[in-house]
């Protein structure tokens, strides 16, 4: 049976703006080798479809914060982020770098939110809506290193299923197995820059911790830096408490609005397929 060539093609260039989180059409033309009038379509489809957004700025594209989910989701997250403003907005008068909040997304975490220290500090790369892999970031490997067994479990055999060669590829040369149990120890999950460049704007280093309400992980928050400017033993030194202390404020203020530490099963595919 013949698979459809132009589903492919759309799912190649919403592929390609996950990955690099916000990219022109010049970027997807010589990452995608479609024609620019074959990406204009597809862009637009995408866009009608809210599966992307436009940033009219930049002139880049972006993922949507709640692609093709329903209602409840959207909910869910959109009271996660107002719960977690006011323990957010303390923390970042702390630390002078982006403090990011995110939750699962199949195998990926989306960030809902972004805070900007008040000095301009930033990393380039992190826009609302960022899917980062669960192996390649911070976030991602605090959650898989802080939520149950059974849950992690699953969400290494979908890794290992992943239609992504990242994925798969990740997963055979990180040690997902070995990290998790020592950022347990730890407290707090790290992000390995050495993937990229020396001069590489995606050259970052992060930390993050989680926000739990019993044994269920409901989101991470990671603190991200330039490594040129600080290591990662000076960042732990001087934030790891305040990072900490963010997230049980955060967890108590869900405790006490009785918030449900797990999205609707049914809402979005993403969350269907590990929980």
């Amino acid at each position: 049976m013949k698979s459809i060539t132009a589903l492919r093609r759309g799912l190649d260039v919403l592929w390609s703006i996950q990955q690099s989180s916000a990219v022109t059409l010049a970027d997807l033309h010589r990452q995608t080798s479609l024609s620019k009038a074959t990406l204009l379509r597809i862009l637009r489809t995408l866009q009608e479809a809210g599966w992307i957004e436009r940033n009219e700025i930049e002139n880049r594209y972006v993922p949507a914060a709640s692609a093709g989910e329903s209602g409840l989701a959207v909910e869910w997250r959109a009271r996660l982020s107002a719960l977690a403003t006011q323990p957010r907005e303390q923390l970042q008068r702390r630390v002078p770098w982006p403090i990011d909040l995110a939750v699962l997304d199949g195998l990926a975490m989306l960030i809902l939110d972004t805070h900007r220290p008040m000095n301009g500090l930033a990393v380039n790369y992190r826009v609302l809506g960022f899917r980062p892999r669960l192996l390649l970031s911070s976030l991602g490997r605090c959650y898989l290193a802080f939520c149950p067994d059974a849950e992690r479990r699953r969400l290494l055999e979908a890794l290992a299923r992943s239609p992504y060669e990242v994925d798969r590829a990740a997963l055979k040369s990180h040690g997902a197995r070995d990290w998790a149990a020592r950022y347990r120890a730890q407290g707090y999950a790290s992000r390995d820059p050495s993937p990229t460049s020396l001069d590489s704007p995606e050259r970052f280093g992060a930390i993050s911790v989680p926000i739990q309400v019993d044994d269920t992980v409901v989101g991470c928050i990671s603190c991200a830096w330039l490594p040129a400017v600080a290591t990662e033993q000076d960042v732990v030194t001087r934030h790891l408490a305040d990072l900490k202390a963010a997230a049980q404020a955060i967890r108590n203020r869900l405790v006490a609005a009785k918030f449900p530490p797990v999205p609707p099963r049914w809402a979005t595919a993403g969350v269907s397929l590990v929980r």
